[in-house]
């Protein structure tokens, strides 16, 4: 299987997974595969500024599951477009809430890029 069907195949798996994010992965370009992946990111931040905590922290118990096994793809994905995204927009008062609900291995990733936590 070749990047490109890796990437439409996650895709499809957090779609299904999670219905509500498809419409926000469909507004961006087709080609813009990158863009797809901050917009779940940005979907989580959504959730924790608009106060849906339980399903921001599915949200990310899905990414954090899913670099257990990760196609070497996939983790670019997650590491690159959503982790270094995850907080992009945030206020001070969502990353406040949000933060401390990432898992350990996520907060890693986001330290090693960013060279700081979230708040």
């Amino acid at each position: 299987m070749n990047d490109d069907d890796v990437v439409q195949n996650f895709f499809n798996e957090i779609c299904c997974t999670f219905p509500e994010i498809k419409p926000l992965m469909d507004e961006q370009d087709e080609c813009m595969t990158t863009s797809k992946m901050e917009a779940f990111a940005d979907a989580t931040c959504d959730a924790f500024a608009s106060g849906n905590i339980e399903l921001a922290k599915k949200y990310l118990s899905y990414v954090d599951k899913k670099l257990i096994d990760s196609h070497p793809k996939e983790f670019e994905f997650i590491d690159v477009y959503y982790v270094e995204h995850l907080f992009w927009r945030a206020s001070k008062s969502t990353k406040e809430i949000g933060w401390p609900l990432v898992p350990p291995k996520l907060q890693e990733l986001y330290v090693k890029f960013h060279g700081k936590t979230a708040i």
